[in-house]
């Protein structure tokens, strides 16, 4: 019988492997053990199986022809080949998020900004040591400030009671101007633990603002039968607790 050009060329391989697989049995049954004949026989069944396997998957499946490699229709009778089975996609995972610890809350705190009440305390003090100072300082001044007229019983004030106002007057500028602009704080101010920083960004004032604050004083005096009875309103009047030498000199009071 005579086959077709597709069908021989389809057996020629098969027919060889057949051969081979036979040859290899009967070399192991005259040489080996029977233990080593059935491993052999194994190999050369699994080795034709798989021959089998892979003539069948590349051929057309309407004539039998052996197809090339990646082609889409047969060459012999054009009829289309059955493409190759999907490999089964990879069930594929996205990664776990990154843990993240809960933020903690912190709450808004206001500045501390330091109110009249504080700053009394450490004014009045401040009054006091400026007082005990100036007195001390004023006294050959004062003691002859006074001139008394034995005949007329008249009683003049001198040049020395004029200079004494002004050494008073000098303390007290000095006082404020270079505690402040070197420690940011007076000695009342030390004792109640307040200090005053620039307003901008909290920083130590220098001696230029601590001079306006100062000067500035005698306005925040009025009136002056009730100290400081201006610089308090302004000082409840306003959210940075700033009296007029505070918001001229861009300087607030906080807590040292």
């Amino acid at each position: 019988m005579i086959l077709p050009r597709h069908n021989a060329l389809k057996l020629q391989p098969l027919s060889a492997s057949i051969h081979w697989v036979s040859l290899i049995a009967n070399e192991a049954t005259e040489s080996d053990s029977a233990e080593s004949q059935e491993k052999i026989k194994r190999v050369a069944l699994l080795r034709l199986k798989k021959e089998v396997k892979y003539l069948n998957e590349n051929q057309c499946a309407q004539c039998g022809a052996p197809a090339a490699p990646g082609a889409k229709f047969c060459e012999s009778c054009g009829a289309p080949l059955a493409a190759p089975a999907a490999q089964p996609a990879r069930a594929t995972f996205a990664p776990a998020p990154a843990y993240q610890a809960p933020r903690s809350y912190v709450p808004h705190v206001a500045p501390p900004y330091q109110g009249v009440a504080i700053r009394f305390v450490a004014i009045l003090i401040d009054t006091i040591i400026i007082a005990i100072i100036g007195g001390i300082l004023s006294v050959p001044f004062n003691a002859l400030a006074v001139i008394t007229n034995s005949a007329s019983g008249t009683v003049t004030l001198s040049l020395a009671s004029a200079v004494g106002g002004l050494v008073s007057l000098a303390i007290f500028v000095l006082y404020f101007t270079l505690l402040e602009g070197h420690y940011g704080q007076t000695v009342g101010k030390m004792a109640v633990k307040i200090k005053v920083v620039r307003e901008t960004d909290g920083a130590p004032i220098d001696y230029s603002e601590a001079a306006v604050r100062t000067i500035l004083r005698f306005l925040d005096l009025i009136p002056y039968i009730i100290p400081y009875l201006l610089g308090a309103i302004l000082i409840w009047s306003s959210e940075e607790k700033q009296r007029l030498g505070d918001r001229v000199a861009h300087t607030v009071v906080i807590k040292a």
